[in-house]
């Protein structure tokens, strides 16, 4: 990786050196929901923390909660990492069967299923005054509801576009602006002949939102209409579907399944040009043979504006305390500890992060590193407003029926009138 911003720091840096320590051996402690022994004069309280982080983002915790545990003798941490799309249900499982973690990281579409279902503790107002005010504000509207706080944010996400320079040299093109130049500049990438493509589509609710928006669509109507049938709607899978069937820019494969995986595989090897992710991919992009010893070629960009704007789906990732801990009072401190401007400006310049902390944003090496500056920037302009979409069952839904579409087994009105029918059917 290249000089002292991220590139560098993967490998170089006092931060990173920390990498080399390994997770802790994991035994889960008894849990939140379990009666705590009483503690005696030097017992340590024992705490567990359920982290969502993918492997390479995870490198850095082991030596970061060992130096809170140096200021906090009282306080033992236990770290286990659970798979982010295995988490959800292994905590839902864990409240019921009363083992659940003492601190856990969680996406802003399940905390708003966990607090209406009651699995979450209120956190003190009074004790997070100094975070609170701190934050960008859609992260602290995430975590708030009815007045009160359920959770912490650590770091905030977007979509932006990756890409490969090189490809991009000898295609002769530059990062689109728009979604007209974005689709000529992915025939320019095509060449089916050597197996390298323009994009590749990921069927996932998340990654159509900046073409659902971009093209006038909406998920409900002002009124709270279901309104994802529209004729905007309609326009923007077209657009994506001419990408793989007119353009024949996309890779011919199968989206039923692994699409993530197989995008980052085509896009890490070379394969494919262009793709959108977050800012978590930045590190597996550059260990990819594409990338590895040649981060240079590695490009980053604002999403393309369509006729209605610049749009991303924004993400937040907060540290909840379960209905019930029994010790709240060491988890809220150790959450504080993961939520402090050290901590979450020592992931985001590990990991390539964006810090839910707004203070940090100011930060010469955050806000100029290439990598990291156009999601700030992305997160600053791009319109969030139908980021308020709260259920995660909407977006499961969704993401069934743009499979379906997107793979070819439906057309674009039928598959919208189906998954219509499928949400106004939920229970």
């Amino acid at each position: 990786m290249m000089r002292r911003s991220f590139h560098f720091r993967l490998f170089g840096s006092a931060s990173c050196a920390l990498l080399v320590v390994g997770l802790f051996g994991i035994l889960l402690a008894a849990g939140c929901q379990k009666k705590q022994e009483t503690k005696t004069s030097g017992e340590k309280v024992k705490i567990t923390y359920w982290n969502t982080m993918g492997t390479l983002e995870s490198e850095a915790l082991p030596s970061l909660v060992d130096g809170f545990m140096v200021k906090n003798p009282d306080i033992q941490v236990v770290l286990e990492k659970v798979p982010f799309y295995e988490a959800r249900s292994k905590f839902e499982q864990g409240i019921k069967v009363g083992v659940a973690p003492d601190v856990f990281r969680t996406d802003r579409f399940w905390l708003a299923d966990f607090i209406r279902s009651g699995q979450v503790e209120e956190l003190p107002l009074d004790a997070l005054k100094d975070e609170l005010s701190d934050l960008i504000p859609f992260a602290r509207q995430v975590v708030t509801v009815n007045e009160k706080v359920w959770g912490l944010p650590q770091s905030v996400d977007c979509l932006c576009l990756l890409y490969n320079k090189a490809h991009f040299q000898e295609a002769g093109v530059t990062p689109p602006e728009d979604y007209d130049s974005f689709r000529a500049a992915a025939g320019k990438l095509t060449d089916a002949g050597t197996g390298r493509y323009g994009f590749f589509l990921n069927p996932d609710a998340w990654w159509f939102e900046p073409f659902l928006f971009a093209f006038g669509g909406r998920y409900f109507s002002p009124n709270g209409t279901f309104d994802l049938t529209s004729d905007q709607t309609v326009k923007a899978l077209q657009f994506l579907l001419d990408l793989k069937e007119t353009e024949k820019a996309v890779p011919p494969v199968s989206l039923r399944s692994n699409a993530y995986d197989l995008m980052m595989q085509s896009f890490q090897n070379g394969q494919v040009s262009m793709i959108l992710n977050g800012p978590w991919s930045i590190r597996p992009a550059l260990a990819g043979s594409a990338f590895k010893d040649r981060s240079e070629n590695l490009g980053v960009a604002q999403l393309p504006k369509g006729p209605q704007g610049r749009f991303s789906p924004v993400g937040v990732q907060s540290l909840i305390i379960p209905k019930g801990c029994r010790n709240s009072a060491a988890a809220l401190r150790f959450m504080k500890f993961l939520c402090s401007e050290g901590v979450e400006s020592a992931l985001s310049k590990t990991n390539f992060g964006i810090p839910a902390r707004k203070s940090l944003f100011s930060d010469p090496e955050l806000k100029n590193d290439p990598f990291l500056r156009p999601f700030i920037e992305q997160m600053q302009t791009g319109d969030t407003s139908e980021n308020r979409i709260q259920t995660s069952r909407l977006y499961v839904i969704v993401g069934e029926f743009l499979m379906k579409i997107l793979n070819g087994d439906l057309a674009p009105r039928d598959g919208l009138k189906d998954l219509e029918a499928a949400w106004k059917a939920k229970p």
